[in-house]
């Protein structure tokens, strides 16, 4: 019965959007996405913990690897396309689970 008891938390835990990054215009018109330097950065339901310091990147419960080659996050903004290649990159990195972690 108790497993019943954590039904509501999960369904609210469950409802709740993920933070999504500010996103700014830049000078041209496009959009862009700012990196969260000190936590995760969120969009399109997709997280990535992003140092541009180190040009590293982490998908959570992966292993931290590097910014793709083109993408420059030193100036803390990037558009969604290449979010989306960086979010890309980071699934490949494999995490515990992966097989050459055996």
């Amino acid at each position: 019965m108790t497993k019943w008891k954590l039904y509501p938390l999960i369904c609210v835990l469950a409802a709740c959007d993920v933070p999504s990054a500010t996103l700014v215009t830049g000078s041209d018109g496009q959009t862009l996405i700012q990196i969260n330097s000190g936590d995760l950065t969120c969009y399109n339901s997709g997280c990535l913990r992003i140092d541009a310091n180190t040009r590293s990147m982490q998908l959570i419960g992966n292993r931290r690897t590097r910014v793709p080659r083109g993408i420059d996050v030193s100036d803390g903004l990037v558009t969604p396309e290449e979010f989306l290649r960086m979010r890309q990159a980071a699934m490949l990195a494999g995490g515990l689970t992966s097989p050459d972690n055996r």
